[in-house]
C-alpha cells in the first residue's frame, strides 16, 4: 500500500487552517455557496439513484483495458483494471460528487466541460442537475469512454456528449468553436505542466460567471504548486481551496480578490 505522505501533511495543515461553515467568511457570495452549496442539508433526489449507480460500479468485477495518462495512478497498476478497483480509488467519493451537482444547480450552467471521464459518474452527477446543461466529457482512454457513454445510456442521459481523445487536442478546438463553457471540471493528468497548460487554454474561452474545478490539488507537490500559481492568477477574483478540489471564479461582482480555505 502506497501512502501518500504529502497528502497528509496537507490534509493536516488544512484541518487546522480552513475556516468551517461559513464562520469568518465576508465575501457575500462566498458566504451564500457556503450556505446553498457546502454546508446545506438540502438533498435532491437524484442522489439516491445516484449512489445506486455508485455502488453497482463497486460490485462490478469486470476488467477493462487501461491506458495511463500523465502522472498516472498512485494505487492502480497495470494494463486492465476492475471496475470494482477503479470505482474505489480512482473515482470521487459521494460527498465530492454531490457538492458538484449543488454547484452546477447554484450556478445554473448550461453548458458543462469534464476533462477526464473515468467511469462517467460525475458526468452522471453533473447531467442529472438539470436535462437543459448540455455536458462534454473527454477521455483519452476508449475503454473508459466507452464504459461511461454505455451507463450514459442505461440511464438515459441523453444531454452527454462523450469524446475520445487528448485533452491537449480537443479542448483548443472546443473552444475554438465558440463554445460557451460555464463550469469546467478538470480530473485528469494530475501534473504541474499539465495542469497550467489547461488553465491557460481554458481562461480563452472564459467568461465573467465561468467557473474552474481543479480536482486533487493537493495530490501531488506538482499539483499544488500549480493550484498556488493559477488560483493568484490576476483575472481570478475568488479562489476556495477544499482541499480535495479548488474552485476558481471570475465574477465581476467581486471586487477585491478572495482566497478561502474550507472545511467541508
Amino acid at each position: 500500500m502506497t501512502i501518500n505522505v504529502q497528502l497528509i501533511k496537507n490534509y493536516i495543515r488544512h484541518f487546522f487552517t480552513a475556516k468551517r461553515r461559513g464562520h469568518g467568511v465576508h465575501s457575500p457570495f462566498a458566504y451564500r455557496l457556503c450556505e446553498e452549496v457546502f454546508y446545506t442539508e438540502v438533498h435532491f433526489f437524484h442522489f439516491e439513484e445516484l449512489a445506486k449507480v455508485r455502488q453497482q460500479l463497486l460490485s462490478n468485477h469486470t476488467s477493462v483495458a487501461f491506458q495511463e495518462f500523465g502522472a498516472g495512478s498512485k494505487s492502480l497498476k497495470g494494463q486492465t483494471r476492475k471496475i470494482s478497483d477503479i470505482a474505489k480509488k480512482g473515482i470521487s467519493s459521494r460527498k465530492q460528487s454531490e457538492l458538484l451537482y449543488r454547484l452546477i444547480n447554484f450556478l445554473n450552467a448550461k453548458n458543462s466541460l469534464e476533462l477526464g471521464t473515468s467511469l462517467g459518474l460525475n458526468t452522471l452527477y453533473m447531467a442529472s442537475v438539470n436535462s437543459a446543461n448540455r455536458v462534454i466529457s473527454i477521455e483519452g482512454n476508449p475503454s473508459l469512454s466507452q464504459f461511461a457513454a454505455g451507463m450514459a445510456k442505461q440511464y438515459q442521459r441523453n444531454n452527454i456528449d462523450f469524446l475520445r481523445g487528448g485533452f491537449d487536442e480537443l479542448l483548443p478546438r472546443l473552444l475554438g468553436d465558440n463554445t460557451t463553457i460555464d463550469f469546467i471540471y478538470v480530473d485528469g493528468n494530475h501534473t504541474y505542466e499539465a495542469t497550467l497548460n489547461y488553465f491557460k487554454m481554458a481562461m480563452a474561452g472564459k467568461k465573467p460567471n465561468s467557473v474552474f474545478v481543479f480536482d486533487d490539488i493537493y495530490w501531488s507537490e506538482g499539483m499544488t504548486n500549480a493550484w498556488q500559481e493559477i488560483s493568484r492568477h490576476p483575472e481570478v477574483k475568488m479562489s476556495l481551496d477544499l482541499f480535495y478540489m479548488g474552485i476558481l471564479f471570475f465574477r465581476d461582482e467581486i471586487k477585491e480578490p478572495v482566497h478561502l480555505k474550507l472545511f467541508i
